[in-house]
């Protein structure tokens, strides 16, 4: 049996991932396929990689908002994503490749050209996470092999088929929620500090709220319809509602919110472990005949 966890979007809503992560490690859980959308695609090839939560946590603390978030010179963002290719290669190293990571691993991104969603399962990991997390007005699209990317929650928020498809017979999904603001305020130690007054004052604007709104809509309407499609086995819901995108400042709560969801979740995990693939077969035919939702949400 392999185990695949599919871990959402959400900016910095996405350190929840990381105590997500250190409970199930703690737990010794069998991750063997990790799939992931924007924040959830940066967390999954750290972690696909063979970087330890706590090693995760301070690579992605390590780097100031600032270099995060370059300027873009093309016209097509407010930032670059040079940031997050160089918080990824920084970790595990210039230009490795997902084909030689020690677990499973894909990325979720769309072809700005064609509308396309895009499976990232080959070539450099750095490449792949940074085209995943591009969101649309924020940053810029990546470019890989003459192709321009974008954030993949605009197709797949949270990608547990992707999953199912990478290999994974049963899967845990990371669900950070649809709607977030860009950035919920400066935190007071940065208030006067000229970068986070242009940055409140960019992400304040009506467009970039307008462009945030209408993402979230519509990754709502995707989310049902994928859960139709090919549900998991089992949802995780980590509060963070009232983070923003950018509000990195926030990460304790965030890793809090994610571990405190992990820990309510670890009987079913355990249970959906234990299950025999012939009566978890049976199980899902007979709750999907009946009409009833073949997976558990935990909050």
């Amino acid at each position: 049996m392999r185990l695949g966890l599919a871990l959402g979007g959400g900016g910095a809503k996405g350190m929840a991932h990381i105590g997500v992560l250190r409970v199930l490690d703690a737990a010794r859980v069998p991750i063997h396929v990790v799939v992931g959308t924007s924040a959830g695609a940066i967390a999954g090839a750290l972690y696909a990689a063979g970087k330890s939560p706590d090693e995760i946590d301070a690579a992605v603390r390590r780097l100031r908002l600032q270099q995060l978030l370059p300027r873009d010179r093309t016209g097509m963002g407010l930032f670059s994503t040079a940031g997050i290719h160089q918080l990824i290669d920084a970790a595990i190293g210039d230009g490795k490749r997902i084909e030689d990571l020690p677990r499973a691993f894909a990325a979720i991104a769309v072809d700005m050209e064609s509308g396309e969603e895009i499976v990232i399962e080959s070539g450099r990991v750095a490449d792949a996470v940074s085209a995943s997390a591009a969101f649309p007005g924020l940053f810029a699209p990546a470019q890989i092999d003459g192709r321009w990317f974008f954030d993949g929650g605009v197709s797949d928020p949270v990608p547990f088929g992707a999953a199912r498809r990478r290999g994974a017979d049963r899967v845990i999904a990371v669900d950070l929620g649809a709607d977030e603001p860009v950035l919920t305020g400066a935190p007071a130690r940065h208030r006067n500090e000229l970068f986070y007054r242009l940055l409140l004052a960019a992400t304040n604007q009506k467009a970039m709220r307008v462009a945030g709104r209408a993402i979230g809509i519509m990754s709502k309407e995707i989310r049902l319809q994928r859960l139709r499609e090919s549900p998991p086995d089992l949802i995780l819901q980590p509060d963070v509602r009232d983070v923003g995108l950018i509000d990195l400042d926030l990460a304790d709560e965030c890793i809090a919110a994610g571990e405190q969801a992990a820990r309510a979740a670890l009987p079913q995990i355990e249970k959906l472990i234990a299950l025999p693939e012939w009566r978890y077969r049976a199980q899902r035919m007979i709750e999907r005949a009946h009409g009833r939702t073949p997976f558990l949400t935990v909050r």
